[in-house]
């Protein structure tokens, strides 16, 4: 398999490729302002993309979305939940074949209602859901419960092997696993909602604290 974090431009803003190294076949995950190393990468590869799939529907997660239908044909794929333009709805549990590679549409409300992730292989593209070291940001205390549920009932349940490679480089590296986030992330080590939703308001002061950047 064919899979590649790129530097997207935007807020330090990940986007992703993942391909059928026999079949020449593939997607992208949230294309965003700067698509230029995306479409030179697919191009190197000599892959044909069949779908174009948002995390959610945030501009820096889909303002390459135009460019790269332009460049590759492909259909944009979102939540059915997404107020932006696309051509096909998923759900959670959806799955998208490309060649002989499968992705599973897991969804993860919190930071937006329509926030997905994708499973490919092992590796869990998390968008805005789930960071190296922190959490999505979620606005009022519904958005944090839900973000809290999606968590620990759809992610945190998964092998602790299983990759996270997020949607923007905002911890120490690039990716990690389940098994050092719930070692190591300070909300996922938090035991109950209530502590989760405190550090969230809190978050400026602990990272200060704790010489977080």
């Amino acid at each position: 398999m064919i899979f590649e974090q790129i530097s997207a431009g935007g807020d330090r803003n990940f986007a992703y490729l993942a391909a059928d190294e026999d079949l020449r076949v593939g997607l992208v995950v949230d294309p965003s302002f700067d698509c230029e190393e995306l479409i030179q990468r697919i191009n190197a590869h000599g892959l044909t993309i069949k779908y174009i799939v948002n995390t959610h529907s945030h501009v820096d997660h889909i303002a390459g979305n135009g460019a790269m239908k332009k460049e590759t044909g492909a259909q944009i794929l979102m939540h059915s939940l997404a107020g932006a333009k696309h051509d096909v709805s998923v759900e959670d549990g959806s799955v998208l074949e490309f060649g002989s590679l499968r992705a599973t549409v897991i969804h993860t409300p919190g930071h937006t209602n329509d926030s997905i992730c994708l499973l490919i292989n092992g590796k869990l593209v998390t968008g805005d859901t789930l960071f190296v070291g922190k959490v999505g940001g979620t606005d009022y205390e519904d958005g944090a419960k839900s973000e809290y549920r999606s968590l620990h009932e759809k992610l945190l349940v998964l092998p602790e092997d299983t990759e996270v490679w997020p949607g923007h480089d905002y911890g120490t590296k690039h990716c990690s696993t389940i098994g050092e986030e719930k070692s190591s992330n300070p909300f996922i080590l938090r035991k109950s909602f209530d502590e989760f939703l405190k550090l969230k308001i809190n978050w400026l002061e602990y990272k200060r604290i704790h010489g977080i950047k």
